[in-house]
């Protein structure tokens, strides 16, 4: 079946967002169908920058690398940076900001949409990737600083007073927003040498319901991430801006009928708690937001360069007509789709 499933799977088993072999089978129209495209013999590493990484989740056994927690003080509640990228304690608050639970998992469901495993039924696009947490927010937010290290660091370039990164990523994951309107010239250099190191950068463009690109999304060589529904609408929540460059399956509301995708959430690795506090792993339809889209997106990309491990951003963007079809125009913004470079990831059938 799809990547490094078991045969035995159905289109309405595996979830949604990742269609199936069977071309008898009835898939969602945005599916992601990577029946054309075989994992290759070169392990990828995806750099997951984000609120840190739960390891023990059996979804995401034998899929991470050593990370590290790149937050600095005072940001940081455990006071400095560390190898432990595992994310703030659940009850974790800073100063007097509380907080919310997703900054528990948000980092653990991300990971599991590349390279879920097929335990608990999450399944990533590429379950052969490997990740590599970063941990950046949580209880407290990102400081600049510490986001240019993260970048940085995940492929490969030398941070001060940090370890040197033994695994370095051929694909970052940002899956977050909020920065500035206009791409800072700090962040841009370094997406730039990134990205001369044929490194990927995928960011979500934002839950901001239609507003312009921020940061990181809007600086030049970032592949930018909009979120589309199951039946290739583009998400009411999403971020609309013509420099968009690609669409994926993002989850939301339930849709009408009863196709097998009318629960319109990804399936993702979570835990869940108990009367007692007790948290207990499984996997989860509740992924919705731009931020889960985007690694659907740099779990594609991981499968592509498992094969080809010398492609580059640009013959990547110069392909994109071969992988994907056009997402259903919106009249709130009917130039967001320029000569179709922006669309869901789909291979071609």
């Amino acid at each position: 079946m799809l990547l490094a499933t078991s045969c035995a799977a159905t289109a309405q088993e595996l979830p949604w967002h990742l269609g199936a072999l069977n071309p008898s089978a009835e898939v969602a129209p945005s599916a992601i169908n990577t029946a054309s495209v075989k994992p290759g013999p070169h392990e990828v590493v995806v750099a997951v920058i984000d609120s840190g990484v739960l390891a023990s989740h059996p979804s995401l056994e034998g899929r991470l690398l050593p990370g590290f927690d790149m937050l600095s003080a005072p940001m940081n509640l455990r006071g400095k940076r560390s190898a432990d990228f595992s994310p703030d304690v659940r009850d974790a608050t800073c100063g007097d900001r509380v907080t919310s639970a997703i900054f528990r998992t948000h980092g653990t469901e991300v990971s599991s949409l590349i390279a879920g495993n097929g335990k608990d039924g999450v399944r990533g696009v590429n379950p052969n990737a490997k990740i590599l947490p970063i941990r950046l927010f949580g209880s407290c937010p990102m400081t600049r600083a510490d986001l240019l290290d993260a970048m940085a660091w995940a492929g490969g370039l030398r941070v001060a007073d940090v370890p040197a990164n033994p695994h370095p990523a051929r694909i970052i994951n940002l899956s977050f927003s909020g920065g500035k309107r206009v791409c800072g010239p700090d962040l841009q250099a370094l997406v730039d040498r990134l990205t001369k190191k044929n490194i990927f950068v995928v960011a979500a463009v934002g839950n901001t319901f239609g507003k312009k690109l921020v940061e990181p999304s809007n600086c030049d060589g970032v592949i930018s991430v909009g979120a589309i529904d199951a039946e290739n609408n583009i998400e009411n929540y999403s971020a609309l801006d013509t420099r968009t460059v690609i669409y994926a399956p993002g989850g939301g509301k339930n849709l009408s009928g009863s196709a097998p995708w009318h629960a319109n959430k990804l399936k993702v690795a979570s835990f869940d708690v108990d009367f007692k506090g007790d948290e207990t792993p499984m996997g989860a339809a509740r992924g919705v937001g731009t931020s889960y889209a985007a690694p659907l997106v740099s779990g594609f990309l991981s499968l592509l360069l498992s094969t080809r491990a010398d492609m580059t951003p640009a013959e990547f963007l110069g392909e994109l007509p071969k992988f994907t079809r056009p997402v259903n125009r919106t009249d709130k913004c009917p130039d967001c789709m320029p000569k179709g470079l922006a669309m869901a990831p789909v291979t071609s059938r």
